[in-house]
Order: structure tokens, then sequence, then C-alpha cells
């Protein structure tokens, strides 16, 4: 049995300079690759201090945020889109599944997570009285909140 190999077709966001690539089998879309991480914000290939302060700092998460740029770029690429007509559909699903969670990302930061917080900083100071096991267990408390919350709606 032959062994299939993956073809990769560059995505470019100039003549010169590729950000990322798609990979074909037997002209399908199969993979969607980015060659720089979702916090370099200007993709210059490094992910300065104040770029992953402000992705540290964000209530809205930043996974899916390069593959998804390669796949919006590609769905326009008449190379792409002649081995694979389907695949524009594929990219639009793509974004529309990358929106959605930041809308979930958007809801818990404005209506759940301010009460979180204060209901884990309550919680903590029960707890204990050290400032640092107080901030763990805040800490601890709101990602568990979180993690239900976006499991709840599906994501």
């Amino acid at each position: 049995m032959a062994q299939q190999v993956i073809e990769w077709v560059l995505v470019k966001d100039s003549p010169t300079t590729a950000f990322g690539a798609v990979g074909f089998l037997n002209n399908k879309v199969v993979a969607v690759v980015a060659f720089y991480e979702d916090r370099d914000g200007n993709m210059d290939g490094k992910v300065s201090w104040g770029e992953a302060i402000a992705c540290f700092i964000s209530p809205v998460s930043v996974k899916g945020t390069a593959v998804n740029s390669v796949a919006q770029t590609a769905k326009y690429s008449s190379e792409i889109l002649t081995r694979d007509p389907g695949f524009k559909q594929l990219a639009d699903q793509m974004f529309v599944n990358f929106m959605s969670g930041l809308v979930l990302d958007g809801i818990y930061a404005v209506y759940f997570a301010p009460g979180i917080s204060m209901a884990g900083g309550g919680l903590a100071k029960i707890v204990t009285s050290g400032m640092i096991k107080q901030l763990v267990i805040r800490k601890g408390f709101e990602a568990t909140v979180k993690k239900i919350f976006m499991e709840t709606a599906g994501r």
C-alpha cells in the first residue's frame, strides 16, 4: 500500500511573505497551519513582552487566531479553491466557530467574571489568611468556573 503524502500550498500575506500553509490529500484540504503563534500579533516571529502581557490580561482568548487568519486568507486563493472548491465553506465554518468562542469569552467576562472573582475572593478569605494562598484559591476558583461555563456552552 502506497503511503500518501500531504502536499502543502503556502498562504501569503504579501507576494514574498508566507505566514501559513494549507495541506492537501487527494485534492481535499486536510490541514491548515500557521507559521506564527496566536500571541504574535504583528506576525514578526517573536512574541514580545507587550504581546504576551496583552494576551495574558485580555478577558478574551486569542487561541486559534493564527490558524483562523491563515484560513480566511486562503479561502480567496485561486490555487487552493481550484483544488478544493469546498474549502471556502470550511474556512467560513472555522470563522463562525472561532467567533462563537470569542462571544462566549465576552459574555463570561462581562456578566460572570466580576461576580465569580468576588465570590472566589470571599471564599479564599474564609479558607486561609495568607495573601498568596488567597490569590491561588481565587484564581483556581475562577478558572474552574470558567471551564464549567465553557463546557456547558459547548466549547
